[in-house]
């Protein structure tokens, strides 16, 4: 007969008060017949709970005499952001302490783009006085005190300019404009030029899967894509309203969101183009800006509506809305490099931090808390189509003036598909049935 000694310690004799006693339970669910009626009421008050501490506002940087114009997150330091105001004034702000770190009046009048090198070491600006300046980034933060740092080199556009966007592999930027032109960085002048039309180009985006090619949205309401190897432009769409910005998705670089004057975002698939793939829709203005953050999995738009909604990529109504009492239009938006927080900026001279997940706690977190998080989003994931719980996730507080201009719109809606039932039954055989939204958004398509 074998005999075996073990150790075995009571709750009281911990070494610790930290220390937590383990506790043994058995598995087995006809042990525990309320199980399912106890995961859904936790999933309710964590949803509940979710809801009662969402504070996604955490500050703003202040700092501007004029309405943002523009604002970029560098892709290599999550506590750098560089912002362009319609007075012509460029700041490069330190996220953490919330000050500005380099003060530069760059142009002499509004700043139309910002943008880094896909490296972190250079940044280019285009303003409105024709002129697009390109700095060395490490110096300007060496020589913060100077506000009067000459560029590395001044470029002069002959024509008026729109937004820059630098090349994510090469050393070029491309500007937007009454034409679309291609710097380099040792030549004065553009080594390249494209024009399809005789509207002027308000935005450009270079893909950032192929250097080559360029995608851009003119003030005649056409989205064009332009290729550098082939010195041209290769596709055109027309649609019924003109298209404010653009911004492609890093992860599926065939895809594209396009901002629109009609308050819809539409997501374009570049190998067929003629109709997008994906409305979203949630804004009752113009949307003046889209960016996508590193994962490709959303991406947050601002409009001239005073919000900011975040969007899943495959998904047609927002996740988030972000509001602020005294916050007017909204110019620019961006994401962080770690797709944790989105900024944006507006006419009010502020730009202003927000968390992408208006719940999540931020700063240390230990283990203990990862793990009730963890299994908390596991029940409202697994009793998300529960009535009670989809009304209370869903819900989010609006100021009246959107709240009035959302329901008039839906009084529009469902007048205009009345008219049109009652036309179909009152005339048969002498209307059509009606093409699906996706192509009603797009008036031409030219190749």
């Amino acid at each position: 007969m074998v005999k075996f000694n073990t150790i075995c310690r009571s709750g009281q004799e911990r070494s610790t008060n930290a220390d937590i006693t383990k506790v043994y339970r058995n598995p087995n669910p006809k042990v525990h017949p309320l199980a399912h009626a106890r995961e859904y009421q936790r999933a309710l008050v964590a949803t509940k709970v979710e809801k009662i501490y969402a504070q996604p506002f955490l500050g703003a940087l202040n700092g501007h005499s004029d309405g943002v114009s523009c604002i970029e997150a560098c892709r290599f330091n999550l506590s750098k952001l560089v912002s362009g105001s319609y007075d012509g004034e460029i700041r490069i702000w330190d996220i953490p302490s919330r000050r500005t770190l380099v003060q530069l009046n760059a142009h002499q009048q509004m700043v139309k783009g910002v943008s880094f090198s896909r490296d972190g070491m250079r940044v280019v600006s285009s303003g409105e006085d024709k002129t697009i300046n390109l700095y060395d980034f490490p110096q300007l933060l060496e020589q913060s005190n100077n506000t009067f740092q000459e560029p590395l080199m001044r470029y002069l556009s002959k024509g008026t300019l729109g937004n820059v966007d630098h090349n994510y592999q090469l050393s070029q930027f491309a500007t937007a404009g009454q034409v679309v032109q291609v710097w380099d960085y040792e030549r004065p002048k553009p080594i390249m030029k494209f024009q399809w039309g005789v509207d002027s180009v308000s935005c450009v985006k270079y893909s950032p899967a192929d250097s080559n090619l360029i995608c851009g949205t003119s003030m005649d309401r056409c989205v064009i894509l332009y290729d550098v190897r082939a010195e041209s432009a290769i596709h055109k769409v027309a649609m019924l309203n003109k298209s404010q910005c653009l911004a492609w998705n890093p992860i599926e670089p065939l895809n594209i969101v396009i901002g629109n004057d009609d308050s819809n975002c539409y997501t374009y698939d570049i190998r067929k183009i003629e109709q997008p793939t994906m409305i979203h829709k949630d804004h009752i203005s113009a949307v003046m800006s889209v960016a996508f953050s590193s994962s490709g999995r959303e991406f947050v738009s601002g409009s001239f509506d005073r919000t900011i909604r975040i969007f899943p990529f495959n998904k047609g109504y927002s996740r988030e809305v972000y509001h602020g009492q005294r916050m007017q239009q909204v110019n620019s938006v961006s994401f962080s490099a770690d797709a944790q927080f989105v900024y944006s900026g507006s006419n009010d001279m502020n730009i202003r931090i927000w968390k992408v997940n208006a719940s999540q706690k931020v700063g240390t977190i230990n283990q203990r808390e990862v793990n009730a998080t963890n299994y908390r989003q596991a029940l409202k994931e697994k009793f998300k189509y529960n009535p009670e719980i989809k009304r209370i996730a869903k819900h989010r507080h609006l100021p009246k003036y959107l709240m009035n201009k959302k329901k008039q719109r839906q009084e529009m809606k469902e007048s205009k598909n009345r008219k049109q039932r009652n036309a179909e039954l009152n005339n048969p055989g002498q209307y059509e049935a009606p093409k699906p939204e996706k192509q009603q958004r797009v008036e031409q398509f030219i190749q």
